[in-house]
């Protein structure tokens, strides 16, 4: 009794673990052949510790905004920061990589496909304010710009650089007679890397994956959700036609494009987007987009007039 009870025993933990090995064998099949990206430090040339002038814009808190950006967009493996150190230290390799002494050869940095790298070149405050009689208002704008490459890791070739520039309205108040109000952000440095950090997410993921309509119809779907386009963002559809060679250089200088609409985000989920026509013709499915604007760069604005009540001038 007790050995037929051990041989069924045995017989279940090996039905187990034949199971576990298969289900192991199709999940490893089924996952996406994704690239594997690095972030590597992230400079800040702006800082400035001086007596007279303090600057800090926390360049460490913008890197892991845009490493969470970028793994929240889900195409893409992105490295740990410890390893992405280790690798770069096996390879010899520093901060400066991607000049053209470093490009032409050496340049194979094993387990990833494309580095990260940039700096924080722009960051300060200005004021706007108005005044006629006894009413006045004010306002703060917060400027943060970083500039941002994107590097295929086995050949040190640039496959893209960009400046993601924010310009946020952080604070703002208005003040007639004896009532004064007064709004503004516990952080704003914070708020403008966090959206900076959502377009350079947007940047690096739509240079390879761009973005893309998925339906068309009165709701329109698109491939990308919120960990880069927000409710408010309004893009420009269009459509890829023939690539344009430079027959000197074999170069290609990408396609002419057919502009089929604006479109604008109504609602955007972990996966997809919904959006609305706002002008020209409804985009098919297959159309491109990108974005024109940013709707949290619009804060306290619809950006539609308000409904007359008197005559019309």
């Amino acid at each position: 009794m007790k050995l037929a009870a051990l041989k069924l025993i045995k017989m279940s933990l090996s039905i187990l673990w034949f199971t576990a090995l298969t289900l192991n064998a199709t999940s490893s099949l089924a996952a996406p052949d994704l690239p594997i990206i690095a972030v590597t430090k992230i400079k800040a040339p702006v800082d400035d510790d001086g007596f007279w002038r303090r600057v800090n814009t926390k360049s460490a808190n913008f890197q892991v905004m845009l490493e969470t950006q970028l793994t929240r967009v889900g195409r893409f493996q992105v490295m740990e920061r410890n390893r992405v150190d280790e690798v770069l230290g096996e390879q010899g390799l520093n901060n400066e990589f991607g000049d053209g002494q470093t490009a032409g050869g050496g340049f194979n940095v094993s387990g990833v496909d494309y580095l990260v790298y940039g700096s924080i070149t722009k960051f300060g405050q200005k004021e706007k304010r108005m005044q006629t009689g006894s009413f006045s208002s004010a306002s703060l704008i917060t400027e943060f710009e970083a500039d941002i490459k994107l590097v295929d890791a086995s050949t040190g070739e640039v496959r893209k650089a960009e400046t993601a520039s924010v310009s946020l309205q952080t604070a703002g108040g208005v003040s007639t007679g004896g009532f004064t109000s007064v709004n503004a952000e516990a952080d704003p440095l914070s708020d403008a890397q966090r959206i900076a950090a959502k377009k350079v997410a947007g940047i690096i993921a739509t240079s390879i994956f761009p973005i893309e309509i998925i339906r068309g119809g009165a709701t329109i779907y698109l491939n990308y959700g919120n960990a880069i386009l927000d409710a408010g963002d309004k893009l420009t559809v269009f459509r890829p036609g023939e690539e344009l060679i430079d027959e000197a250089t074999g170069l290609n200088l990408g396609s002419e494009e057919e502009k089929i609409g604006e479109i604008e985000i109504t609602e955007s989920t972990d996966k997809f987007s919904k959006a609305v026509l706002l002008s020209g013709d409804g985009p098919s499915k297959g159309d491109l987009a990108r974005v024109s604007s940013k709707g949290s760069e619009r804060k306290g604005s619809t950006g539609k007039p308000g409904a007359k009540r008197g005559k019309k001038i």
